[in-house]
């Protein structure tokens, strides 16, 4: 069996929010996380989906990026879209 070789191990504070909310009649729950360590970026993770991806305004304005990241529709996006504006 191998030895462990630990490549990088830092700690830092971050800025977390959950947020919980329904669009139409599809429920979301995620979580924001902002820290230095991601530059501008903030780390959003789908509590339900259990899928994560490091997005940000230019990001999130990408054709088709929303869609493929979270495995959902045009329609299902747009509407994340409009939401995540104000929290990243």
């Amino acid at each position: 069996m191998s030895k462990l070789k630990v490549l990088s191990d830092s700690e830092e504070q971050t800025n977390t929010r959950f947020i919980s909310f329904t669009v139409g009649s599809r429920r979301y729950e995620f979580a924001f996380m902002k820290a230095n360590y991601f530059d501008q970026d903030t780390l959003v993770i789908d509590l339900m989906g259990n899928r994560n991806y490091l997005l940000n305004h230019d990001t999130l304005e990408r054709k088709g990026h929303i869609e493929h990241v979270f495995h959902m529709n045009e329609m299902e996006a747009d509407q994340l879209r409009d939401c995540f504006q104000s929290f990243l």
